[in-house]
């Protein structure tokens, strides 16, 4: 009889199942500029917000939590330390005893979690193959691959937070539906951000500069603008993004009580109303505004006026 074979299975349970999802190329998130990155990470974060509020027991514990807790037990052990930084083996061993790996108990889910923290800067993953008076088992215990590279210690110093890690760790912990949805709005503000041609966002700017916008865009059109129609127009060229038409609402009347715009009221000689009309209403001091008023005068026809005709006569034989 042949000799039986080892078991391929392993006593370890598995890694916890992890939202990170597999890239093939460029995604959303990526095409995002920083000051993109920064809208869809408010996004992201009211729903992830929402999503705690329904299920908290489902949603992963927070990446940057973890890192934090990774370079405080690095910076304290006393283990496995090498030259300012330590192997993974024995931190993990010194963060199970303190009971701070609950997201990830076992080593190859801490492991996979490190990786993810390095991805987003973090921590510091590093390599140390030949170190003095350490034992080469914890050398080989502490080694996780990621493609090409090896890595088998931790840094003791983290590098520097930014936009694109806060979003890509808020993304981290939205379950499937949110992610496919902020997925959706990062695509849209990507557009916006060509659309808008080097224009900044209404939501970003201050109030006197949102007026002036808004005032801007009401004079070249040929009357006076309802606000509905005038927020799908600043929604067409990219910048509305982050604001919705009630928040919209809610600046305009900031603006018309500080004198910076005029609102008015639809009249009967604006014609019959209706719905665009109803989407526009905005109340201010117990009247109901409609339309932002045009301040400048109406704008030349830009060919001027045609020339008349002029018959010519036919030529004759």
């Amino acid at each position: 009889m042949s000799a039986a074979r080892p078991p391929t299975w392993s006593s370890e349970p598995p890694p916890p199942p992890s939202r990170t999802r597999p890239r093939t190329g460029p995604g959303a998130f990526d095409l995002l500029s920083r000051e993109g990155a920064a809208a869809v990470l408010l996004f992201a974060r009211g729903m992830l917000e929402d999503e705690l509020r329904r299920t908290p027991h489902l949603v992963n514990a927070s990446l940057h939590v973890f890192a934090g807790r990774v370079q405080s037990a690095a910076r304290s052990a006393t283990e496995g330390v090498y030259r300012g930084r330590v192997f993974i083996a024995p931190l993990f061993r010194l963060m199970r005893e303190r009971g701070e790996v609950g997201s990830c108990p076992t080593t190859a889910a801490f492991k996979a979690r490190l990786l993810r923290a390095d991805a987003r800067g973090l921590i510091t993953l590093a390599r140390c193959t030949r170190a003095e008076n350490v034992n080469p088992l914890i050398v080989a215990a502490s080694a996780v691959r990621r493609r090409r590279a090896t890595f088998h210690v931790v840094l003791r110093w983290p590098r520097r937070h930014n936009v694109k890690v806060a979003l890509e760790d808020t993304l981290d912990a939205l379950d499937p539906k949110a992610y496919a949805a902020a997925e959706d709005y990062a695509r849209k503000v990507h557009e916006d951000e060509q659309r808008r041609e080097g224009r900044p966002r209404l939501i970003t700017l201050s109030l006197e500069a949102f007026a002036a916008r808004v005032q801007a865009v009401t004079n070249e059109a040929s009357e006076d603008m309802l606000i509905g129609e005038l927020f799908e127009e600043l929604d067409a060229r990219g910048e509305a993004t982050g604001l919705g038409l009630e928040a919209f609402k809610a600046r305009l009347r900031a603006a018309h009580g500080a004198g910076l715009l005029g609102l008015r009221p639809w009249a009967a000689q604006d014609g019959p109303s209706g719905l665009g009309v109803t989407a526009s209403a905005v109340d201010h001091g117990g009247t109901t505004l409609h339309l932002v008023r045009r301040t400048a005068a109406p704008l030349p026809i830009p060919w001027g006026r045609p020339a008349p005709l002029v018959r010519c006569a036919r030529a004759t034989m």
